[in-house]
């Protein structure tokens, strides 16, 4: 059995591999852009002890990753495809850790076909291409959640500090979930209720957040004696984004609702003034950013008087803030499409087809491609709810994919939210579904052999 097991970790392990190269051959040697350069000069600053700066000012971003392209940089030299082969490992041990996770949940054969599906998913593995947190993100959240489960099967401390520790990294590395212990927290007494002493839980609790504040509070202290701002950064950016976008598109809501849930083409059909990039436009936040930083203002002190600004916008009608949130938990859970080629970015398929795109392909050839593809997800999807539900009466076993499900939904669809950053929990939904195909597979199609 152990040896099958060590072979199967193999095969799974040289499929992601080949995976991760195939769906980036073409990013070697090429240059970086956007977010990809910021990241990048704060690692060379790193390295040339200039310090967390970018354009000559503490860099408005969380600080693992940098630290990570500096610790690579400083063996490999500035080599982007060093990165590039790192980060297409790290998607490689990302699908062992889901086989090894779901094997102790769902047993040993939905954990095979849920690994090799993520190692499969083009979404994931092409992220392992670009200099950004993606990665290393999904790689930490995954981890985490099975160091997490290991602890409660295990019933040990040690396992707990762990889990807090790797959250701690993967705090600092997307702050958007710094409050996610809290949850954490919260299970440890639901899961533990009845079954162990109050103050045995507590302990565990303790230590999970020992471990977890450990490794935020150099971060907190960097400006000194004080306890800086949050782990996130740009949270006033992005509320500013959320107020402009909720602002603009409450006028056409059910327009862009519609757009959201099946694509702007068909929108379109009875709405032709619609804009299908109105929810990526939101000049005014950008420009009121832009302008504090011309005034003399920091990136820190821009960003607080941007909150302000944002939250008096959203308490003055919290029913758009609503709305805009619906809004973006459909745009958190659509279909992550190919664009380009086989090798392009990840891409939200609202857009696709709108605006006369694509005239070469006929109008039911459109129509069958938008609706197949929603069809296929909208499946998936429910098979991910099915099996949550179903097991809802086994909450010890199913309770940690559930709340950071939960949790990502939720943060997510209260600020902004687009299908890339939804990329950590895939391989949660992967292994949701492919229970769920299972339970049907056992319930009905057996049964008519």
């Amino acid at each position: 059995m152990k040896i099958l097991i060590k072979n199967k970790i193999l095969i799974l392990l040289l499929i992601a591999l080949v995976s991760g190269f195939f769906w980036n051959q073409k990013m070697f040697g090429q240059p970086i852009s956007s977010d990809q350069v910021l990241y990048d000069s704060v690692a060379q600053n790193l390295l040339l002890g200039k310090g967390f700066v970018y354009n000559g000012q503490e860099a408005s971003i969380e600080p693992f990753y940098p630290l990570f392209l500096a610790g690579i940089y400083a063996v490999f030299g500035h080599n982007y495809d060093a990165v590039r082969i790192i980060q297409i490992i790290l998607f490689a041990l990302t699908v062992i850790l889901i086989y090894l996770l779901t094997g102790g949940i769902f047993g040993k054969k939905i954990a095979f076909w849920s690994a090799l599906a993520t190692a499969l998913f083009f979404g994931l593995a092409n992220q392992a291409g670009n200099i950004t947190t993606e990665t290393l993100f999904t790689f930490l959240v995954v981890l985490f959640a099975h160091i997490v489960y290991t602890a409660y099967w295990r019933n040990k401390i040690f396992w707990y500090a762990l889990s807090g520790f790797v959250l701690g990294l993967a705090t600092l590395t997307k702050g958007m979930i710094q409050f996610l212990p809290l949850v954490v927290i919260l299970n440890m007494f639901a899961i533990y209720f009845k079954k162990i002493p109050i103050k045995k839980i507590l302990v565990k609790a303790t230590v999970f957040l020992i471990l977890f504040l450990t490794v935020l509070f150099p971060w907190f202290m960097r400006g000194g004696a004080n306890i800086s701002s949050a782990v996130a950064p740009r949270g006033g950016e992005i509320l500013a984004v959320r107020a402009e976008l909720m602002e603009n598109l409450y006028p056409d809501y059910f327009s862009h609702f519609v757009g959201h849930l099946f694509g702007y083409y068909f929108v379109q059909k009875f709405n032709p003034d619609i804009n299908p990039d109105a929810f990526r436009l939101t000049p005014q936040s950008g420009k009121r950013a832009d302008d504090l930083i011309k005034e003399g203002k920091t990136y820190d002190e821009a960003d607080k008087i941007l909150i302000e600004e944002a939250k008096s916008k959203i308490l003055a009608a919290p029913h758009k803030y609503f709305l805009m949130s619906v809004i973006d938990f459909i745009s958190f859970n659509s279909p992550i499409i190919i664009r380009d080629s086989l090798w392009g970015d990840s891409l939200t398929i609202h857009t696709t087809f709108a605006d006369g795109r694509h005239p070469e392909i006929p109008e039911w050839a459109k129509t069958a491609i938008l609706l197949g593809i929603r069809f296929a997800w909208f499946l998936f999807l429910g098979l991910v709810i099915y099996t949550l539900v179903k097991n809802l009466k086994n909450w010890r076993e199913i309770s940690w994919l559930f709340i950071i499900i939960f949790y990502f939904n939720l943060a997510y669809s209260a600020v902004h939210a687009i299908p890339r950053y939804a990329l950590p929990i895939y391989p949660f939904y992967v292994i949701l579904a492919v229970a769920g195909a299972t339970y049907f597979y056992n319930r009905y199609a057996k049964k008519q052999k």
